[in-house]
């Protein structure tokens, strides 16, 4: 059985990073509190070192999404979805309609 892939958020890795380099906690307490992989607690501290201010921004796919949509952004998302559901049921609507009308109509002529 394969476990689900945990993602961490960009401040979690900080804060733990933060927590390593300021000796709060040692490398050790922070794997064993969390469960992480010490090659991944080392690259975390890696990246950290190289940028404190600009590390973990991702790999350009979103990926650990640093600006979280807004509700304006979000609202739209889901009106568009809304809208794609009400333009398909017209369709089928429109369908419906006109082939209920066919078989009206070779109704009549058949009596």
């Amino acid at each position: 059985m394969q476990l689900a892939k945990r993602i961490f958020t960009r401040e979690f890795k900080i804060k733990v990073c933060e927590e390593i380099e300021s000796k709060l906690k040692t490398q050790a307490e922070i794997i064993r509190e969390h469960s992480l992989a010490s090659s991944l607690i080392s690259g975390w501290i890696r990246e950290y070192r190289q940028d404190p201010t600009g590390c973990f921004m991702g790999k350009g796919n979103n990926r650990y999404p640093v600006n979280r949509r807004t509700s304006e952004e979000l609202k739209i998302k889901e009106l568009e979805a809304a809208l794609g559901r009400a333009t398909y049921e017209l369709s089928v609507a429109k369908e419906a309609n006109a082939l209920l009308k066919k078989v009206l109509m070779e109704r009549r002529f058949t009596k």
